[in-house]
C-alpha cells in the first residue's frame, strides 16, 4: 500500500513538473537575442575532478561547444571562445577536431583570425604529426590578414611534413611570388616544375615561371629604356637599339622563347600572356 502511495506521489510530482515547465516555456522566447554567462573551472581543476577521464570530459565539452556556438541568438557567445577551446585542448591535447573546428568558429564566425591562428599553433605543437594546422594558419594569414610572409612561413612548415600534399609547396611558392621575392619564387617554381607528377603541377609551374621571368626582365629593362630616352630624347624604336648602344648585351625573350611586345611610344613592355594574380591579393 505504501509503495502505491509513493508511486502515485511520484507521478503527481512528474505531472506537476511537466505542467510548470510547460507554463514556463509558453512565456519564454528561447530564440530571442540575449546574453549568456559561461564559467568553467580551470583545466587543472577539471583534470582532478575527471578522476582520470580527461579525454571523456574533453569530448563532452567539445560536443557542448558545437551546440553552444550553433545558438546564434546568444549575442555574446564569442566572449568565452578562447578560454573554452583552451580548456578542451588542455584536457585532451590530441583532440584534432577541437583545434580545427575551434579555429573555424574563431575565424569565420567571430572574425578573430589571430586567435584562430594561435589555437592552430597550439595544435601544431601538440600534434607534430599533423600538417593541417600549419596549412590552415597559412590560409588565414594570407586570406584575411594579408600577411604573405607569415603565410609563407606556415606553408613552408606544413610542406616539410612527409604526409603533406604537394599543393602546399605550390601555395608557399605563390606566397613568395605575391610578396615580390621574384628570384626566390623563380627557384621554387623551377623546383616544382622539375618534380611535377601531374598536369596540374606542370601547368601551375609553367604559368608562374612565364610570369615571373617576364617581371624580372621588365624590371631590369625599364631603367635601360629610360636611360636611352634621357640620352637620346626618345624611347628606342626597337629593343635592338638598347643592344646597339651597349645598354644591354642581349634582348630577353619570354619563357616560350618569343619576343616581348614593345610599345615605342610609352616605352612599356608586355608579354603575350599576362597572369594578374597580384591584383587578386
Amino acid at each position: 500500500m505504501m509503495s502505491l502511495k509513493l508511486a502515485a506521489a511520484f507521478l503527481i510530482l512528474i505531472a506537476l513538473g511537466g505542467f510548470l515547465q510547460f507554463s514556463y516555456d509558453s512565456n519564454i522566447d528561447y530564440f530571442a537575442e540575449h546574453d549568456a554567462f559561461v564559467s568553467f573551472p580551470t583545466s587543472k581543476t577539471l583534470k582532478i575532478l575527471s578522476f582520470g577521464n580527461t579525454n571523456f570530459v574533453a569530448d563532452m565539452l567539445f560536443i557542448w561547444t558545437i551546440q553552444f556556438y550553433s545558438s546564434l541568438h546568444i549575442k555574446n557567445r564569442f566572449d568565452y571562445i578562447e578560454n573554452i577551446f583552451n580548456i578542451i585542448t588542455d584536457l585532451n591535447p590530441q583532440l584534432r577536431a577541437a583545434y580545427y573546428y575551434g579555429a573555424i568558429i574563431m575565424a569565420l564566425e567571430a572574425r578573430e583570425f589571430k586567435m584562430a591562428i594561435k589555437l592552430l599553433k597550439k595544435g601544431s605543437r601538440n600534434m607534430k604529426q599533423e600538417w593541417i594546422f600549419d596549412y590552415e594558419s597559412g590560409y588565414y594569414a594570407y586570406k584575411y590578414l594579408k600577411d604573405y610572409k607569415l603565410a609563407e612561413e606556415f606553408y613552408l612548415k606544413a610542406s616539410r611534413n612527409p604526409e603533406a600534399p604537394s599543393l602546399i609547396k605550390r601555395r608557399r611558392a605563390h606566397m613568395v611570388y605575391v610578396r615580390d621575392d621574384l628570384e626566390l619564387a623563380l627557384r621554387l617554381w623551377m623546383e616544382i616544375q622539375a618534380n611535377a607528377k601531374t598536369q596540374v603541377e606542370k601547368d601551375a609551374a609553367f604559368n608562374h615561371l612565364y610570369q615571373i621571368k617576364f617581371e624580372i626582365e621588365t624590371k631590369a629593362l625599364g631603367p635601360k629604356i629610360n636611360a636611352y630616352k634621357e640620352r637620346y630624347g626618345r624611347y628606342p624604336i626597337h629593343l635592338e637599339e638598347l643592344k646597339r648602344v651597349g645598354l644591354i648585351e642581349s634582348i630577353p625573350k619570354d619563357y616560350l622563347g618569343d619576343e616581348y611586345l614593345y610599345d615605342n611610344k610609352t616605352g612599356k613592355i608586355r608579354a603575350k600572356r599576362m597572369y594578374k594574380w597580384k591584383k587578386l591579393f
